[in-house]
């Protein structure tokens, strides 16, 4: 075996991408996951959601999907036949979680904002629930359409794994 499936630029990315999504995930979970610690008495000894390191978080989740796109372009130069399909399903994959990490950014940033309780729209401080519900809509539908792009990563995945064995296989 002349080569590690470890060392192809399709399994790097598909790690990139777990750990992204690690990322990620964590973040949804720290804002919208009901935990024991959130509840009184707990809230006083435990520090709660740090909703600016969150809209961090989402900015460099953000860079790096434009330096994937930039690694995946790369990797389709020197592609096998069977990477092909994966290596295509990743872009529009990329540009989904683009999407998600911003409106999770736009949820955390909402939330901060309540807690400084900076003023929207010059008017006074009230909890306007329609523009929350606005950007709880629009998180939902990129996650939709994160999910949806997911399973055609997973499927090309699947081929790559399945060409990778039957060339192993071969030699």
């Amino acid at each position: 075996m002349s080569e590690d499936i470890s060392q192809l630029p399709s399994q790097i990315i598909y790690n990139n991408l777990k750990e992204m999504m690690r990322a990620k995930n964590t973040a949804h979970e720290s804002i919208f996951k009901f935990h024991w610690k959130k509840m009184w008495p707990f809230s006083l000894i435990w520090p709660q959601v740090d909703f600016v390191r969150i809209v961090r978080l989402m900015d460099e989740l953000r860079k790096n999907v434009v330096s994937q796109k930039a690694l995946v372009k790369e990797a389709k130069k020197k592609a096998k036949p069977y990477e092909e399909t994966f290596l295509g399903t990743i872009p529009p994959y990329l540009e989904c979680l683009d999407v998600s990490c911003k409106c999770l950014a736009d949820v955390a940033q909402w939330k901060q904002d309540m807690l400084e309780k900076k003023l929207h729209h010059d008017v006074k401080m009230i909890r306007d629930v329609s523009e929350y519900n606005n950007i709880l809509k629009a998180y939902e539908k990129a996650q939709n359409d994160l999910v949806k792009a997911g399973e055609f990563v997973r499927l090309g995945w699947v081929e790559m794994l399945k060409g990778y064995v039957n060339e192993v296989e071969g030699k």
